[in-house]
């Protein structure tokens, strides 16, 4: 739906004649590349690791339970009355489940993590994508991606990616307590 959107305005700015067709400047920019390559994408990716490796370790604390749960159930098994086995049995059984909530729960806080800092970072990239476009005179700007972007084929010269990376740094690199340009300016 997005490419034959794109591809029928691309058709109507054509067909409505050379003089303005002339005008039209259309780029490209590879967004997965900017997000690899900039200092803000490796600052998003630090950042999301650092969140995933600290849910890890609470998941495998409470396996390492799980485990010792189960050792203890095995070792007293045939010390137990067949009463104490039930409670016993069941004891695990409500920990495993548990578990499993546990795991659901921490797994949705990544994705909604990762949701977000993506989101934070697709604003960054819009605004370069924005600045550069109205300094450079680019009447469209397509994301190259083929998995969610508009670009099967592009011609490299009209591709700014390089110009993003280079801006973004510039903008979004400083360090902390420094204001932004664009702020500074207000």
């Amino acid at each position: 739906m997005k490419r034959k959107l794109i591809a029928a305005v691309i058709a109507l700015l054509c067909m409505s004649g050379v003089s303005y067709a002339e005008g039209f400047k259309i780029a490209f920019v590879d967004a997965q590349k900017v997000l690899n390559n900039t200092k803000e994408g490796g600052r998003l990716r630090q950042v999301l690791d650092e969140f995933v490796q600290a849910r890890q370790k609470v998941i495998d604390l409470e396996e390492k339970e799980l485990t010792r749960l189960r050792d203890e159930f095995e070792k007293l098994q045939s010390l137990l009355s067949e009463d104490a086995l039930r409670v016993k049995q069941a004891e695990i059984e409500k920990a495993i489940e548990q578990y499993r909530e546990k795991v659901s729960s921490l797994q949705a806080e990544v994705r909604d993590k990762r949701t977000s800092a993506l989101g934070e970072f697709n604003q960054k990239l819009e605004q370069s994508v924005k600045q550069i476009s109205e300094k450079e005179g680019y009447s469209l700007v397509l994301d190259k991606n083929p998995e969610r972007g508009a670009v099967i084929y592009g011609n490299a010269t009209y591709d700014i990616t390089k110009s993003v990376i280079t801006h973004m740094d510039a903008i979004y690199a400083e360090p902390k307590g420094k204001a932004e340009p664009e702020k500074e300016k207000k």
